[in-house]
């Protein structure tokens, strides 16, 4: 235990040691908030990957495979989609829209693309951003506290603590600088474990014939692409349930972010390459692990456990403390990344227009706010729930509120800010309302909030005159400069 603790410390100094490191790099409003522009294809590929899967890919994908064998691929193609469509149609687009508009955060982006002089979009944009970042912060703060208690024996309720102490000191001192380095370690830990625990495993088994006969004797339909679904509602349930992550993406303003950060918009394709690549091979090995994990503990009484159950099984002391660690950092990068991208929306949708002149005073408050969302975040945590469920409302939110909006606004010249703020308030509130009421068994929620809100926009923004003289303008700059990058790239 001694070892494993002492590993936990060294791990804890490192990534505090790179938020100190940062502090100066990121006085100024864009350095705090996006890096300054300023990351390599490496760190935008792999710490963008990391801060949108995070405890997820560890823990409760795992457990997707445990529980429902093959008929979590469906969960695969909506990764793979959504990450195709982030990187391939929205990435470099996003990256020279956001430079030409001079935004910092995506609702800065926002106001400014829909011609909102009023603010009105970015407080809508900048409170629903804060609701589900602090929502997808909790769910990871419950898998740290779960990580923390198996790993290295410290209560749920310390756990957690540790884990906010840490997340708020290098996010304050940092900013998103210190997220994007710290993601990079992170990332790398995240895919050396994913690489590596299921092979060790594996090579444990009697092989893969024995594995399969194991899994076909405990569920003959561990197999089956649909997990028996007798029916076609059931059938079409399933497949939306994993296919629909596809439709998050383009909402998720903290991966967004990350492609923003990039510091030449050339760089947007190879990021994609390096980021699909990490991510193809990281949930490989973590649907290897549930599988596996089915066969060496057929009775687990939390299956996204089973990661760290496996770890504990074939590692020792100190490999196993790593691998904590590894979990550890996946869920600090996207807590840190949730909470940057919060603290960003208030600033450029609130603290700007009050402070106009003074970025050291943005960046002071936005500092206060990390610890704010923070602590509501750990506040949260100690309610408990199952990390798979928790993530994907949250995001379901993300895609909904914003995904139609940044679609919309890189493809086409026909929306305006009230169609956008439609958009955000009707794709939120559906999202709410289906997971609440217990709908999501039927129908993945976030179909019906992508379609609402896209239909809120259009409708919306043609009722009220559409895009105007100014927003045409700003449109066509946007264009001009897509069509330049497009000819230097070529």
């Amino acid at each position: 235990m001694v070892t494993k603790l002492v590993i936990l410390v060294l791990y804890i100094l490192v990534i505090l040691a790179i938020g100190i490191y940062s502090t100066k790099k990121a006085s100024s409003y864009e350095g705090y908030n996006l890096a300054g522009r300023g990351n390599n294809k490496w760190i935008g590929g792999i710490s963008t990957q990391s801060a949108s899967t995070s405890g997820w890919m560890l823990l409760a994908m795992p457990g997707l495979a445990y529980t429902f064998g093959f008929s979590a691929v469906w969960t695969l193609v909506g990764w793979l989609g959504g990450s195709l469509v982030n990187w391939v149609l929205l990435g470099k687009r996003l990256r020279v829209a956001t430079e030409a508009y001079d935004a910092v955060s995506c609702v800065e982006y926002f106001e400014k693309r829909t011609g909102d002089k009023r603010g009105i979009v970015g407080i809508f944009s900048a409170l629903a951003i804060m609701f589900l970042m602090i929502i997808n912060s909790t769910s990871e703060f419950i898998g740290f506290g779960k990580l923390i208690n198996v790993v290295f024996g410290i209560d749920y309720t310390m756990g957690v603590t540790i884990g906010l102490v840490v997340v708020a000191i290098y996010t304050f001192l940092g900013g998103y600088l210190a997220v994007s380095w710290t993601n990079l370690l992170q990332g790398a830990l995240m895919f050396l474990a994913l690489a590596i625990v299921p092979i060790v495993a594996f090579l444990s088994t009697d092989g893969l014939h024995a594995i399969a006969a194991d899994l076909y004797a405990q569920d003959a339909e561990f197999f089956q692409f649909l997990h028996g679904s007798a029916s076609v509602g059931e059938s079409i349930t399933l497949i939306c349930s994993g296919a629909g992550i596809a439709f998050m993406y383009p909402g998720m303003v903290h991966s967004l972010t990350g492609i923003m950060a990039i510091k030449n918009p050339d760089d947007v394709k190879d990021s994609g390459l390096i980021a699909i690549i990490w991510g193809c091979v990281a949930l490989t090995g973590a649907s290897a692990i549930g599988m596996i994990g089915r066969v060496l503990f057929p009775v687990a009484d939390d299956p996204e456990q089973v990661f760290l159950m496996m770890g504990d099984k074939y590692f020792g002391n100190a490999l196993f403390g790593l691998l904590g660690a590894a979990v550890m950092a996946a869920i600090l990068s996207s807590v840190c990344a949730y909470i940057i991208v919060s603290t960003a929306g208030v600033g450029s949708s609130i603290l700007k227009k009050i402070y106009p002149n003074s970025e050291k005073k943005i960046v002071i408050i936005e500092k206060i706010l990390v610890v704010v969302i923070a602590l509501a975040a750990f506040g949260l945590a100690f309610q408990g729930g199952a990390i798979h469920t928790v993530t994907m409302f949250a995001s379901s939110g993300l895609g909904a509120a914003f995904g139609p909006v940044v679609i919309a606004s890189l493809f086409g010249n026909k929306i305006n800010y009230k169609g956008a703020i439609a958009c955000i308030i009707c794709g939120f509130l559906t999202v709410v309302i289906w997971f609440t009421t217990g709908m999501s068994a039927y129908l993945f929620e976030v179909f019906p909030g992508f379609l609402v809100g896209a239909v809120a926009l259009f409708v919306v923004s043609r009722a009220t005159g559409g895009a105007d003289k100014e927003i045409t303008e700003g449109y066509e700059r946007y264009r001009k400069l897509w069509k330049q990058s497009r000819t230097k790239a070529e």
